[in-house]
């Protein structure tokens, strides 16, 4: 089942992602196509975003667990805790499949458009030290950022192209191009061994032959290194360590209560660049990772809303005969993952499985904090809410961490 991806990402814009972060990306990407930054597709910055979402989306869809995906949210879980009826276990998730396909949205689905988010953000930083690099004569003139899967590496032992670094700084001229620097872009922690290691296999794997915007360079063709050095600029980026706020008050309206959660700008004006030497920067995100993190769990209930919609697209279930197929979309995912709720089997399923049925409902900030005195993930209702207002932990000590 297709979900129509290009379609769909032609409704989507920067709002998707809040104003202040999505403007933030707006401009990132502005300044990287106005510096001469070569994206996938796109000329412009709406383009660019809406063909990494779609590139996100495919990554979901060409995995072999999407269609266990799609299972998870058309038939779910078994809808109680126990043993699964005979008559009920060919037309529900296994317990198995269940806890696979929470696997997948936690550790893949999230992760995907998490990580196309930081890499918007990065471009621009990215650009701003390949011109510090060009005005102090390192890097030519003609060196270029290119970004993503405009360039392919060849697989050392058979045919094909496999994904590089995040970023390549290129040198393009006819029939050779120089690898002058590579760029790995996180949206979470990682260990300066592990950021090391991973920009030197990039280079590593460069020497065995690109394809740059569809042109091939066969390993003779691959100048690695740029100046009389030979030097290959690495440039490491990491989102920032700033905790999202958990602060939040309820208003009262006609329509009922509403729930405001304080949201988490940036304290940092700009993003953060440091020259560590000549040939190694990093620049540190004015984004966190709880921010971006927060950003990729709603991009994914909206993906999720939508795969749902699609699946009820020719009819809604009786009992949900005054939705639409859209609210059906929505409304079937909350309520497979509190079926899956029912039946973790383990301490990490259950955590996996609230950390996203609480977001849901209430946002990443509260929801994936929300922890017992021994600080594991507790359901959130409503109620807790207004006793940590009132107290802050609720009777049976729960916290917002």
């Amino acid at each position: 089942m297709s979900i129509h991806t290009n379609r769909l990402v032609d409704t989507v814009g920067f709002e998707i992602l809040g104003k202040a972060l999505g403007k933030d990306v707006e401009v990132s990407l502005g300044k990287a196509i106005a510096a001469g930054a070569v994206f996938p597709a796109g000329s412009d910055p709406l383009s660019v975003f809406r063909e990494a979402l779609s590139e996100s989306i495919r990554t979901i869809e060409t995995n072999e667990r999407n269609i266990l995906f799609q299972r998870f949210l058309r038939d779910g879980p078994y809808e109680d805790s126990g043993k699964i009826p005979p008559k009920m276990v060919s037309k529900r998730l296994s317990d198995d499949e269940t806890a696979a396909a929470i696997r997948f949205i936690y550790y893949r689905v999230i992760n995907y458009f998490q990580g196309a988010l930081g890499e918007l953000l990065a471009a621009a930083p990215c650009c701003k030290v390949l011109k510090k690099l060009k005005r102090k004569g390192i890097l030519a003139e003609a060196a270029r950022l290119y970004i993503g899967d405009v360039v392919g590496v060849h697989r050392k032992t058979r045919k094909g192209i496999l994904k590089g670094a995040d970023f390549h700084i290129l040198i393009e001229k006819p029939n050779t191009v120089t690898v002058a620097g590579v760029a790995e872009v996180k949206s979470y922690f990682q260990s300066k061994k592990n950021l090391k290691s991973q920009l030197d296999k990039h280079i590593a794997r460069a020497k065995e032959g690109l394809c740059v915007n569809d042109t091939d360079y066969p390993p003779e063709n691959v100048i690695v290194g740029y100046g009389k050095k030979r030097q290959v600029v690495r440039i490491a980026v990491l989102p920032d360590d700033l905790k999202l706020p958990r602060t939040f008050r309820f208003e009262t309206t006609k329509h009922g209560r509403l729930l405001h959660v304080d949201p988490g700008v940036p304290k940092k004006p700009e993003d953060s660049i440091v020259r560590i030497r000549d040939d190694l920067w990093q620049i540190t995100l004015r984004w966190s990772k709880e921010a971006l993190a927060a950003a990729a769990f709603e991009m994914t209930f909206w993906y999720m809303g939508k795969v749902g919609e699609a699946i009820y697209s020719h009819g809604v279930p009786k009992e949900w005969s005054e939705m639409t197929a859209a609210q059906a979309g929505c409304n079937a995912a909350k309520m497979m993952l509190y079926y899956a709720i029912l039946r973790c089997r383990t301490k990490n399923e259950s955590q996996r499985a609230i950390a996203l049925y609480n977001s849901y409902g209430f946002g990443y900030a509260l929801g994936t904090n929300f922890k017992n005195a021994k600080g594991r993930r507790e359901m959130l209702w409503p109620e807790d809410l207004d006793e940590i207002l009132a107290d802050g932990c609720t009777k049976h000590g729960c916290k917002l961490g």
